[in-house]
């Protein structure tokens, strides 16, 4: 499966997936379509949303920190960062997402970049809080005012 997305994206130079999993939440879940794109290791910046092989299936969370031979991601719902992504295992870079009830943001687009790397800052640091705690709850807060500055405030 994850060779087939690479395939379709050096063809194509772009993929649209569907997302399974609410690690994302609140800004992508489940449902939403999410649009790939290559990314060169130079360009992948903090903050930035990725999809990465983990086993056989691919994984869309956000970049914390860039290594040498290695990118330090994290889902916005969960409490820790994941075990340490290998360059190669990098599959792409989230440069759209859709809604189902067809809302298209351009997470490539102005304020998403500088928003994105906010919410990296924000991760990192509630990382060291204790999951489900007051001090990561807070923290939280702003990952729910952007999902609803995405989604459309209701």
């Amino acid at each position: 499966m994850i060779d087939l997305l690479r395939d379709v994206l050096a063809r194509e130079g772009a993929c649209w997936v569907r997302e399974a999993s609410p690690s994302m939440a609140p800004l992508v879940r489940p449902g939403d379509e999410l649009c790939l794109t290559p990314v060169p290791p130079a360009r992948l910046r903090a903050g930035a949303l990725v999809g990465y092989r983990r086993a056989d299936r691919l994984v869309v969370h956000r970049v914390l920190a860039r290594r040498r031979a290695f990118v330090v991601t994290k889902g916005d719902a969960l409490g820790d960062p994941d075990p340490p992504v290998a360059w190669e295992d990098v599959v792409g870079r989230v440069v759209a997402l859709r809604t189902p009830a067809g809302r298209r943001v351009d997470l490539a687009a102005f304020p998403w970049p500088l928003l994105d790397r906010a919410l990296a800052v924000l991760a990192v640091v509630g990382a060291r809080f204790e999951p489900g705690g007051p001090a990561w709850k807070a923290l939280r807060a702003p990952f729910h005012l952007v999902a609803r500055l995405a989604r459309g405030a209701r």
